[in-house]
């Protein structure tokens, strides 16, 4: 399988969305099998708690459903002068903690996140991490599929709160609720303003695609501002990707600020030309880690 440092531009980062790169190109058209997310069960748990890791593997021919991936937690903190989202040396075995293999797993994530990973380094002599935009921290797990490059996904983990006084942890882990999936809701189809059913599209039409989602998916949440020693409370904002077999897509990403409290994004999609099935596969992330994804057909005729 592929190692080096191509694997880490290359590899997907299927993480939250401050994590995720920008999409670029034809990284929305699905040529070869590849992972395009990870969804971890719990979202969020501290470290040493069994999580439930299901992939989202798809092809040209559809959702593959029994890949072959191999799972390891990454053990190596990311030195200072490295500016990849993990340790280069999480590319290798020397820094890696098997954590399963199969098409989905059940597995502990490792005891001491919050002291690698997180801002409990004490007397580990490792500089602490800095919390993401929404407070997380996260413990990166690769994944390795057959004739794919290894893919990184950040699992978050709950730490305790750093360089907070006594009365201001107190309220946080009072007012602080760990991160729930979003949930996504079915896949609409309009055009020219009118609902169509995804199985009768017209071939070569111009289709307006509306995904949605519960509207508990966009979470409220505490969060600690370190510069005023307050709790406060931010809102999390929420993330679409869009991938496809065929037809084109408008663009790769959609989504709404964590000021917006509408829970749709919309995207367009020019269907073939020609009769056809069209795979479609859409990500719905929170800024806080928390994955949805589900798969449709788009027929032509």
């Amino acid at each position: 399988m592929t190692r080096g440092a191509a694997c880490m531009t290359t590899a997907a980062v299927l993480a939250a969305v401050h994590c995720v790169p920008t999409l670029s190109g034809t990284d929305s058209l699905v040529t070869s099998e590849r992972i395009l997310a990870i969804r971890a069960d719990p979202a969020e748990a501290p470290p040493g708690t069994e999580v439930a890791f299901t992939p989202l593997v798809v092809d040209v021919t559809g959702t593959v459903m029994s890949a072959p991936i191999a799972w390891d937690f990454c053990v190596a903190p990311k030195p200072i002068t490295e500016d990849n989202v993990v340790a280069r040396a999480c590319l290798g075995d020397g820094a890696l903690l098997p954590a399963g293999a199969g098409p989905t797993i059940r597995a502990a994530t490792p005891a001491n996140g919050c002291s690698v990973f997180g801002p409990d380094t004490g007397s580990t002599g490792l500089r602490p991490r800095d919390p993401d935009g929404t407070g997380g921290f996260y413990q990166p797990l690769r994944t390795e599929l057959t004739g794919a490059a290894d893919a990184f996904y950040l699992v978050r983990i709950h730490c305790d709160l750093p360089n907070a006084s006594a009365d201001a942890a107190a309220a946080f882990a009072k007012a602080y609720q760990p991160n729930q999936n979003p949930r996504l809701l079915p896949l609409m189809a309009t055009v020219s303003g009118a609902p169509i059913a995804l199985g009768s599209i017209p071939a070569g039409a111009r289709v307006t695609l509306e995904a949605s989602w519960d509207p508990s998916s966009a979470e409220a949440f505490a969060y600690f501002d370190q510069a005023s020693q307050t709790v406060t409370t931010q809102r999390e904002a929420m993330q679409v990707a869009w991938y496809s077999s065929g037809g084109a897509l408008d663009t790769e990403s959609t989504g709404r600020a964590s000021n917006d409290f509408a829970t749709t994004s919309d995207n367009g999609f020019a269907a073939p030309s020609s009769a056809t099935t069209t795979h479609l596969w859409i990500v719905l992330r929170d800024s806080r880690g928390g994955i949805d994804f589900a798969a449709y057909d788009l027929v032509t005729r």
